[in-house]
């Protein structure tokens, strides 16, 4: 199956990464209970718990000396020149999944993730994946003060996946995923009702990342 867009959007949250410093990792992650060094943490495992339900090898966590547990995110003190370096880490669980989705030629395949604690199928998987990227990229940036929007398409393609998990609608795969939502008005009020519906408090903030294809702004 075709991953150009799951990539691009995790890019865009390796790219946020890669400005968390030392100091950020005990950075409060807005609405909820995480700081900036457990939802690194959670990213990483959630990447491998996917790539290893899809596959069904065995879990890959520990052939790198990337940080994947607490004990590790204190020792990166001069390795990646005053990062915290989490980007590399991430980039290599991202890929992974990647890889994982894009071994796949029967979307319909079921299977089991942890997280999720039932049975689905990978197309409706691949759309969770990007949902959470797309919302955990947001919670990084707010934790670090900085602007974030994803592009109109992917705006109204989390909402929709959003609403199919709040109202545990059946998924619908197909065309209706990228379509526009005639009568919503701009894209910031769009994405703030996504964030209204995964309990984020507040409005987006204005503007977007720079960091790559897959959010949109100004300088």
């Amino acid at each position: 199956m075709d991953v150009l867009l799951l990539h691009t959007l995790t890019e865009d949250l390796a790219s946020f990464l890669s400005e968390v410093t030392l100091g950020d990792l005990g950075c409060p992650v807005p609405c909820s209970a995480r700081d900036v060094g457990d939802l690194y943490l959670h990213l990483v495992d959630q990447n491998v718990s996917v790539a290893t339900a899809i596959t069904g090898e065995v879990d890959p966590r520990g052939r790198q000396v990337d940080p994947m547990d607490p004990t590790s995110l204190g020792a990166l003190d001069r390795r990646y020149h005053g990062s915290a370096g989490l980007e590399v880490g991430y980039r290599w669980t991202a890929r992974l999944m990647e890889n994982a989705f894009a071994s796949v030629t029967d979307t319909s395949r079921r299977c089991r993730v942890a997280a999720v604690g039932a049975d689905v199928d990978v197309a409706r998987l691949y759309e969770e994946q990007i949902r959470n990227t797309v919302i955990h990229t947001w919670d990084i940036a707010q934790a670090l003060g900085l602007p974030y929007q994803p592009a109109p398409g992917v705006i109204r393609r989390v909402l929709w996946t959003t609403v199919l998990r709040t109202t545990q609608t059946p998924p619908v795969v197909g065309p209706v995923l990228t379509d526009t939502w005639p009568g919503v008005a701009d894209d910031a009020d769009v994405f703030a009702c996504v964030l209204t519906l995964l309990r984020r408090g507040g409005p987006a903030r204005a503007g977007a990342g720079l960091h790559s294809a897959g959010s949109q702004g100004g300088r």
